[in-house]
């Protein structure tokens, strides 16, 4: 008997250490562990502050029309596009993070954030893949290159990518990769009054030359789904 429950007792401290240290390294929630081990959120990449102002006012000069609930912009919503307004110029790091899809939560996806840097970009968020099938969750960031391949093409290239604590093997990083570039080859394809001239990163900003859709609706996210 005696045997039995140090037994079970040997399972429940190699289970405590198990979860704990999982929740520790970022890629499950444990209460109070994870918090304390501040991988209950998405990770600071010190970008600027959204640009509300900003932002709105470029909505404004080029007649930019949203025909959806604004809790449906989100990054996790199928979006559609009309219409096309010409535009060369540069849009700051905090216009940009002032889009109503950084601001609305959305399906396994939070507080979403970007920095930009010359040549290269750096992506943070919380993500919960439970609605897409995968029983983890934590702060994920990611490096990035970001480059124009056409009219409505890009082409990504991941430098590093990070759930929690742990630095994702490079072979996953390249599949990861390669699913987002076949993913915005197929969605770019489709959205109408792009056309993407010149594009490029620089520190706190991106430069964009070409024409970009005035009008943009967006369905109610579903768990589950992709954009």
């Amino acid at each position: 008997m005696r045997a039995l429950v140090k037994l079970l007792v040997l399972v429940v401290l190699v289970g405590v250490v198990v979860v704990g240290a999982a929740g520790y390294m970022g890629v499950v929630q444990v209460p109070l562990v994870s918090s304390l081990a501040g991988m209950d959120k998405a990770p600071d990449l010190g970008a600027a502050p959204a640009d509300v102002a900003g932002h709105a006012a470029f909505e404004q000069a080029h007649g930019i029309t949203f025909t959806s609930p604004a809790e449906n912009y989100t990054f996790a919503s199928k979006h559609t596009y009309s219409g096309s307004f010409a535009f060369s110029g540069t849009l700051t790091e905090g216009q940009v993070l002032a889009i109503r899809e950084f601001g609305n939560p959305a399906p396994g996806i939070r507080d979403v954030t970007v920095r930009f840097h010359d040549g290269s970009a750096e992506a943070g968020a919380f993500m919960d893949l439970a609605p897409y099938g995968y029983p983890v969750s934590g702060p994920v960031r990611a490096a990035f290159t970001l480059a124009a391949t056409g009219p409505r093409s890009v082409a990504v290239g991941i430098t590093s990518l990070q759930f929690g604590r742990l630095g994702v093997p490079a072979d996953i990083a390249a599949k990861a990769q390669d699913a987002i570039n076949s993913y915005l080859a197929t969605r770019l394809a489709t959205i109408d009054g792009l056309r993407i001239d010149s594009l490029a990163l620089r520190e706190g900003a991106v430069s964009f030359a070409g024409t970009l859709p005035k009008t943009y609706a967006a369905d109610a996210p579903k768990a589950g789904d992709l954009p």
